[in-house]
């Protein structure tokens, strides 16, 4: 009898979580990330970030593992050794289950990234590229930012495109939520 409750309770539980669906965001299986970062203006061709210094596409490519607790890439771009010397990170961007942030890191004083503090004109694109060993469930976002968009490259990959008119200066915060 006591083992014919416990059947039943466990075949209960069973079809109420079934029946409520999943908590979890798109992000939930993430695993482990790599990010390359990509700039493309005034009518050339897509470069990726390192590729500017001469250096292999890959070289400033960056691992991180999803976390819902702590950043993935707290300062993203930096760089300690490159022909202009060290380069401090431009953003911290961090993934949750259903969003992404990115916050601006330099001040406007760095002697790197003060060089390219701008309101982006046209044709100018900064690009992300986020590849997820774990695969995505991203359907769909919502950017708090109407220069900021997201492309949903394949079941792995995301890229969170930066356009004509973003306001790139100190203290700029921006995020997106994703949608599965």
């Amino acid at each position: 009898m006591k083992n014919r409750s416990i059947r039943a309770l466990t075949i209960a539980v069973a079809v109420i979580v079934a029946a409520c669906g999943s908590d979890a965001g798109p992000l939930s299986g993430a695993g482990d990330i790599t990010l390359r970062n990509t700039l493309e203006e005034g009518g050339g061709p897509e470069t990726a970030f390192p590729a500017l210094f001469g250096l292999p596409e890959d070289a400033f490519d960056e691992a991180g593992s999803f976390s819902a607790e702590t950043s993935e890439f707290p300062a993203a771009l930096a760089q300690p050794e490159t022909p202009l010397g060290e380069i401090s990170g431009l953003y911290d961007i961090d993934f949750t289950e259903g969003q992404v942030t990115f916050t601006l890191l330099p001040t406007a004083d760095d002697p790197f990234w003060v060089n390219v503090f701008e309101v982006f004109p046209e044709g100018k694109f900064d690009r992300y590229y986020f590849t997820f060993d774990g695969g995505h469930g991203v359907t769909g976002f919502e950017s708090s930012d109407d220069t900021v968009t997201l492309r949903i490259d394949s079941s792995t990959v995301l890229v969170v495109e930066i356009s004509e008119g973003y306001d790139m200066n100190p203290g700029t915060t921006f995020t997106i939520d994703l949608e599965s």
